[in-house]
């Protein structure tokens, strides 16, 4: 049977460090029916100067003024030619066989509309952490987001659920296009390899503003899927138990250390010498 077309859909704001890397990480696939679409997202001279540079029949690029990440990912879903989307950010890049593994468990699964992995988020440093999502049901997304936002997925799914959602400017439009997909019956596998390389950029670190923007993102999500929410409402309840759980054990991991008893120690004059002065 012929390898099906994979459509690689490539957003690109401002990434001209980092766009080749992405690019050459899906040229470097094991699988070879591919097509890569970049959107340029109203980019800089520098970036557009680097897009120039990427000359491959199988690469097309796109220019539109700056619009966001989910209307430049709905861009170029709209024109891709294959039944199955990759969506990649141009500072991120997969391993070699992520495209392979992806497509023989969409071919195998009829239920399963979308496919990730697990992941290492890295620096300039180099890795910093993992990243394992869990995949599953509707009821399984309601926490958090149990996919990566660089994920394979059936062309179909996009269409069922229109596409992502162009009011979600500064984040979460993964989350609620992973909610939307669920939700309309599809279920969500992770491949339990790290196929995934997540880049850390200096701006990734929310301030003060982004964390108040956040809870006006999650409002949304969650009265947009409010239907959905209601009917799982248990689930959440046994979900936040455990992530309270889990905190708590890591916690005790943390005062267990010689570090933090060092510095407890170390405080315990200041802390009575407070508690004197409030007398």
């Amino acid at each position: 049977m012929e390898d099906p077309l994979v459509s690689v859909v490539i957003p690109c704001y401002n990434d001209y460090l980092y766009i080749q890397e992405a690019v050459d990480s899906i040229f470097k696939q094991t699988y070879e029916n591919i097509e890569i679409i970049i959107i340029d997202d109203g980019s800089n001279n520098k970036t557009k100067n680097v897009l120039k540079e990427l000359k491959n029949d199988n690469l097309a690029i796109v220019t539109q003024e700056n619009s966001g990440p989910s209307a430049a990912r709905n861009r170029g879903i709209s024109i891709a030619n294959g039944d199955f989307i990759l969506t990649l950010d141009a500072d991120d890049f997969f391993q070699p066989t992520f495209i392979r593994k992806s497509i023989e468990v969409l071919r195998k699964s009829p239920k399963v509309g979308l496919v990730s992995s697990y992941a290492y988020y890295f620096s300039e440093n180099g890795i910093e952490g993992e990243i394992k999502p869990a995949g599953g049901k509707s009821g399984d997304f309601l926490q958090e987001n149990n996919a990566l936002a660089s994920s394979m997925y059936r062309k179909e799914c996009w269409e069922e659920v229109s596409g992502y959602d162009e009011n979600l400017l500064k984040g979460y439009e993964d989350w609620d296009f992973n909610i939307s997909v669920t939700k309309a019956g599809w279920e969500v596998t992770i491949i339990e390899e790290f196929l995934f390389n997540y880049r850390l950029k200096p701006n990734s670190r929310n301030n003060r503003a982004d964390d108040i923007y956040r809870y006006e993102l999650l409002k949304y999500i969650y009265l947009k899927h409010g239907d959905v929410f209601k009917d799982n409402y248990e689930n959440m309840i046994v979900q936040l138990v455990s992530r309270m759980e889990k905190c708590e054990k890591e916690k005790l991991k943390i005062k267990n250390t010689r570090t933090y008893r060092l510095g407890n120690f170390l405080l315990y004059p200041l802390k009575s010498i407070a508690i004197l002065l409030r007398n």
